[in-house]
């Protein structure tokens, strides 16, 4: 940590599937906070047992008392622990290969349905923008003028503010595709929809005391970023609700490739908002972008937030234990890590 100029150093876990808790806590314990490591934050997507609306629980869910563990470890180590959900996009997934932490497993129509909805949607179905979809892998999105939709994803937020003792929320609402197509939607101002469904997961959270976290893709325009990817960057036109949302959300700025410039850090200055730059694998790609957030912070860089996207417990096995990881993409993972999070770059 000794040239590492940030206050926060943070990490993005996906929960533990079952049994993967004991050796997730050993990776925070001897691994991450000996690395100065002092976020962690937890991707639930809807992967825990809700008291509020259990039929709203993912697949392989945390109990209470998973939680309360991944918390002890974490305030033992000094570490804060903060929860994540998909509040917007990400409704979806499909089955990839190796269980891998984000996608979470197929419906029994594969061949029909060739995903699974999450939690929030296989419950209440009614609240997908694209019903009628039906080839999406991960990419559904939550209907944005669905007033019960809203009601019933504070509750869920609540109960994660609760379990989690935490004060902050990562709302998630990345690669959001699908805005303004539903029949309840249709016609709105799309800038203002998103906006409006930013600002008011905020204010809920404000008013339970907790900061909100989200990622920031659907702020940066893909061809004047330089970016030119629908991902990581905005090709549906919502890219200037960031100058109608809270200025105390805190911006996740995610990209994975090598870029000369990353604009995304400078515009988000600019627009007045603290930002946490997020790199992922490949250790050449995550440098280039440390570099550039550590040569162009004015002031407003919280830190790194390194992400995964892996099996949380796959992850520690490699680490700890030296298990060839079953992703290919988990020891490039580790390899970015051994550059960036294990040693001053």
């Amino acid at each position: 940590m000794a040239n590492y100029p940030w206050k926060w150093k943070g990490v993005l876990l996906t929960a533990p599937l079952k049994g993967d808790m004991d050796v997730v806590c050993e990776l925070i314990e001897k691994k991450l906070a000996p690395a100065g490591v002092n976020l962690v934050i937890i991707q639930t997507r809807y992967r825990y047992e809700f008291k509020s609306h259990p039929e709203c629980t993912g697949n392989e869910p945390m109990s209470e008392a998973d939680v309360k563990q991944l918390l002890g470890v974490c305030r033992a180590n000094n570490i804060c622990l903060v929860p994540k959900m998909n509040l917007f996009a990400h409704q979806s997934g499909r089955l990839n290969g190796p269980r891998d932490g984000i996608l979470h497993g197929y419906h029994e129509d594969e061949d029909i349905f060739p995903y699974t909805l999450d939690g929030l949607l296989k419950a209440y179905p009614e609240f997908n923008e694209t019903p009628d979809i039906k080839t999406a892998d991960y990419t559904f999105s939550l209907c944005l003028s669905n007033s019960d939709c809203a009601r019933i994803v504070c509750d869920l937020m609540d109960e994660m503010l609760e379990v989690f003792e935490a004060d902050a929320l990562h709302i998630g609402c990345d690669e959001a595709f699908d805005i303004g197509l539903c029949p309840r939607c249709r016609g709105k101002d799309k800038v203002k929809l998103f906006a409006d469904w930013v600002t008011m997961l905020h204010d809920h959270l404000a008013a339970k005391g907790a900061k909100t976290l989200m990622w920031g893709d659907r702020f940066i325009n893909s061809e004047t970023s330089g970016y030119n990817s629908a991902y990581d960057a905005c090709t549906v036109g919502t890219e200037a609700a960031v100058k109608l949302i809270p200025k105390d959300i805190i911006l996740c700025d995610w990209h994975y490739g090598k870029h000369e410039a990353y604009k995304s850090v400078d515009m988000f200055a600019e627009e007045g908002f603290k930002m946490f730059f997020s790199p992922w694998r490949i250790p050449e790609n995550a440098l280039a972008f440390y570099n550039y957030a550590k040569s162009h912070d004015k002031g407003h860089i919280l830190g790194l937030l390194a992400t995964t996207w892996c099996s949380s417990g796959e992850l520690a096995r490699a680490i700890l234990y030296g298990e060839k990881p079953r992703w290919e993409k988990t020891q490039a993972v580790i390899d970015a890590w051994n550059e960036m999070l294990f040693q001053d770059p």
